[in-house]
This record gives structure tokens, sequence and C-alpha cells, in this order.
């Protein structure tokens, strides 16, 4: 156990967790001291079952998705996690090699490490319709915190690094090639400790369980798992045997008009489409990450 700065009460630490949040006062605050920012976090403004309803009029959008996916897909499980990011603005002069550029970026590190290899670990963030965070609140909509275990100097060494990239591919697009940017004398650098409401959904389909992700703020889809027509996939078979035979039959016909170019680069094309296709066919499932990701 822990004791709160502010109110005293005592918090109970998760193995790893260096930033704690007291459930009696919701103050945010390091194990060793070190300063937060100040702490908000997003509202709950769908239910459970409406976050459904708008996932399968999304999923729906996709050619594979069953055409009785809205009627027969089943919600099996909801659970709500509030997840910790640190948002910051950084802005201040940037080396390239033309010079300086003087620029601003507004970047999002996760405090959270179980979400490093998740399309959650590039979640776009907006500070847009955040309030100040409750805890009496996460525990009303009952939700539950994930451990922040990146404490905030290793996230502002790494919110400088972001910022770098983001004004880097603004450069390379602006200069139409690839530049390197090194951050040289940041005037600004405003740390944020956000909670970000994310339903984690079960949900079944033809006897067979999916899931998805999503925001629990804005109704955005973060991850999903949709399943393939039966129909799609034979459709897709079709195209792959089709392709195979007529890349066979250029090649036969390359050959008999001595075009070796022809023999060559479109069998191999063809090959290429019928081996997405076959793809196709085998899948039972599509799976669409980082949807929403930050490129």
């Amino acid at each position: 156990m822990v004791a709160c700065p502010y109110c005293g009460g005592e918090v109970e630490r998760q193995p790893g967790e260096v930033v704690l949040t007291c459930p009696y006062c919701g103050t945010a605050f390091t194990v060793g001291g070190g300063e937060v920012g100040e702490h908000l976090m997003g509202r709950v403004n769908y239910a459970p079952h409406r976050i459904f309803e708008l996932f399968k009029i999304w999923a729906l959008r996709f050619p594979e998705t069953p055409n009785d996916f809205g009627s027969e897909a089943r919600l099996t499980g909801c659970d709500l996690t509030f997840y910790p990011y640190w948002v910051y603005e950084v802005a201040g002069s940037f080396r390239a090699a033309g010079g300086l550029e003087v620029a601003a970026a507004e970047v999002a590190v996760p405090a959270c490490s179980r979400v490093r290899g998740t399309p959650l670990e590039r979640l776009k963030l907006s500070l847009a319709g955040k309030v100040y965070y409750s805890h009496r609140y996460v525990v009303q909509v009952g939700g539950k915190l994930a451990a922040a275990d990146v404490g905030p100097e290793e996230a502002d060494r790494a919110a400088v690094s972001l910022a770098e990239a983001v004004v880097a591919r603004r450069l390379s697009r602006r200069l139409g090639r690839s530049v390197a940017v090194r951050a040289e004398g940041l005037e600004k650098l405003v740390r944020r400790l956000v909670h970000v409401p994310v339903y984690s959904c079960a949900y079944e389909y033809g006897g067979r369980p999916y899931r998805f992700l999503a925001d629990a703020s804005d109704s955005r889809v973060l991850y999903a798992e949709i399943p393939v027509e039966a129909r799609f996939r034979a459709a897709a078979l079709a195209g792959a045997g089709s392709s195979f035979a007529l890349a066979a039959a250029s090649f036969a016909l390359g050959l008999a008009y001595g075009l070796p170019a022809f023999a060559l680069v479109t069998p191999l094309a063809l090959a290429g489409v019928g081996a997405y296709c076959l793809y196709k066919a085998s899948a039972r499932e599509v799976v669409v990450k980082e949807f929403f990701a930050e490129g």
C-alpha cells in the first residue's frame, strides 16, 4: 500500500506500477514523487449494446461480411477498461538538413506497457471532450483501470522522439524526400495523464467466437475480427482458379509466339492475383488492425 500525498488514503500498488491513482480523491501521483501533470479522462458516451449495434453497421461496409451479420451476430461479453496515456503538447525548434524548423505537435505515449504491440499502442488521441478525472465515475460505469507502469521521465523521452517523427513526416511530404529531424531547443513540453475508456467486446456469429475493441467515448472501432461469408470465399476460390488458368495459358501463348517477356511477366502477375484470391478464400475472418492508428 502507498499513501496518497493529497488525502492520505491507502492506495494499492500493482507489480511494476509507477503512477498510481487514488480511489478516494482521484489524484494521480508517481511512486517516486515525480510531477504527473493535469489528470483527465474520456467519458463513456455509449452503452455496450449501442456500441455493438454501431459496430455491426461498421462491419457491413466490408464486402466479406455476411449479409445477415446485423441480425445473427450476438454480443456475449463486454469489459470496460480505462487505459492511461501521456498526452503531450510539444513545440520548439527542430534541426533538419536544411536548417531549423519551428513546429508544434501533439503526441500520445501509452502509460501502460500492456498495450505495446497492440492496436492501442498508436491510438490517435485528442484532448477535445476530455474532463477532469473522477474515480467515482470509473466505478459508476463499471470500468477498471489498467496499471500505469510507464513513468513521466520515460514518457518525456518517448514524446520528444514521436514529435521528431511527426515533424519529419511533415517536412518529407513538403520536400518530396525523406528528412531526418532532431529536436533542438524545445519551448513547450506540456504533459497530461489521460485515461481513455475502451470496450473489449466478445461476440458470436455462426457458432464461432470473435472480438473487437472500441473507444467508449466516440465509438471508433480500434480492432475487429469479422467473419467472412461462405459465398465470398467461394467466389475468391473461383477467382484463384481462373487466375492460375490464365497464367498457364499466357505462358504457353508467350512461348508459342516467341514473346519471352510476355511469357514471364504476365503469368507472374496473374499468379500473384491467384495467390491473393486463394488467401482470401482460405480466410474465415477479416482482422482489422490500426484502422485508426497514427500513420
